[in-house]
């Protein structure tokens, strides 16, 4: 069993003490440091903030998913570069994953996962899952920098450990930040905040071949409620309205599926959850 562990990400704003953490000017983000904790008592407790020294230069990161070990051994930190408030951007915006041998003591590398040649395309909010085949499966939010509109979001395939990535392709669901849930059936549970429609959706789907195949959806919540989220050309803006997203799943031992995600309800922050029965 894995000691337990936290992946925690710091946002420094301490030169900009009145600004949010995106710079309306250019989308740069404020500086930001990823940090690992663990717990020896199954996580009454808590060791001090280790610090990750990332792989390649950001300059900032975005904290998006959780950690994915492997079944090779391999750890997997999932993110996504991003900008500085200044613009300085020497790889992009992308998606990458960190690589740890050490489960999270080092990450000395990493690998491209989903990026845009022309550097037009910005891959946010993104996950990976093993498959049962051991096959790598990443999703994420696609969002068109230079026409301001998002896309499908969007998935890739890995045969070879995350070595070499399959290009991004859509999935078919028009939303924004995604997250997976390989079900024991190899199906996959798919959790989004859906842009088409309002609220917060579930969906199954599965891969035949490299095609991944729609199955079903329903609304888990805010189908009914206006104004969760904002269509503009600026995204910082959209980010500032934005009234919920994140979503979390993990399989409970009754083969139910808790959910969990943040919401913002009549001038109240707070956390939902929800349990899910797939049989």
């Amino acid at each position: 069993m894995h000691t337990p562990t936290a992946l925690v990400c710091e946002h420094d704003r301490a030169e900009h003490p009145n600004e949010g953490l995106t710079n309306p000017e250019n989308m740069g983000f404020v500086p930001t440091r990823f940090s690992i904790l663990r717990s020896q008592d199954q996580g009454y407790s808590w060791s001090a903030p280790q610090p990750i020294e990332p792989p390649l230069v950001g300059p900032s990161f975005e904290l998006c998913s959780p950690i994915v070990p492997l079944s090779d051994g391999r750890w997997l930190l999932p993110t996504s570069t991003w900008r500085g408030w200044d613009g300085y951007q020497p790889n992009g915006m992308k998606m990458v994953a960190f690589v740890s041998h050490d489960e999270g003591s080092t990450w000395p590398e990493y690998v491209d996962v989903m990026r845009d040649p022309a550097g037009n395309i910005v891959y946010w909010e993104s996950k990976i899952v093993e498959m049962p085949n051991g096959t790598l499966l990443a999703v994420a939010w696609a969002y068109n920098e230079h026409s301001a509109r998002d896309l499908p979001n969007q998935y890739a395939l890995s045969q070879d450990g995350g070595e070499t990535w399959t290009d991004p392709m859509s999935t078919g669901l028009i939303g924004q930040t995604i997250t997976p849930l390989v079900l024991d059936d190899g199906r996959i549970l798919t959790v989004y905040r859906r842009i088409d429609e309002p609220g917060l959706w579930a969906n199954l789907s599965h891969l035949q071949d490299d095609r991944w195949v729609n199955e079903a959806c329903e609304p888990l919540w805010g189908a009914n409620v206006p104004g969760l989220t904002a269509s503009t050309d600026n995204m910082v803006h959209n980010f500032n309205v934005l009234r919920f997203g994140a979503p979390c799943m993990v399989k409970l031992p009754n083969d139910n599926i808790f959910v969990a995600f943040w919401g913002y309800e009549e001038c109240v922050s707070n956390i939902r959850w929800f349990k899910l029965d797939i049989s």
